[in-house]
């Protein structure tokens, strides 16, 4: 989970664009870098494997309280 927004910073920054959080300015926009717009290509990836962990992590406390019927889905809860 923090690759994702490390890697966003990444591709932002290897393409040139600056980074503003909350009405700031943190870093100015410049050239582009190479380097940093291969190594934010992980971004999309990344994503997917979380997404799929995320739905995963889901799909198995569903089976957990529908088909097993034992308590884990009420003591996440």
């Amino acid at each position: 989970m923090l690759l994702m927004p490390l890697s966003g910073m990444t591709v932002m920054l290897g393409g040139g664009h600056g980074i503003n959080a909350f009405g700031l300015q943190l870093v100015p926009e410049g050239e582009e870098i190479a380097w940093a717009s291969a190594l934010g290509s992980v971004h999309s990836p990344l994503a997917w494997v979380l997404t799929v962990l995320i739905i995963g992590h889901i799909g198995m406390a569903l089976i957990h309280h529908f088909i097993k019927r034992d308590d884990t889905l009420n003591r996440m809860l």
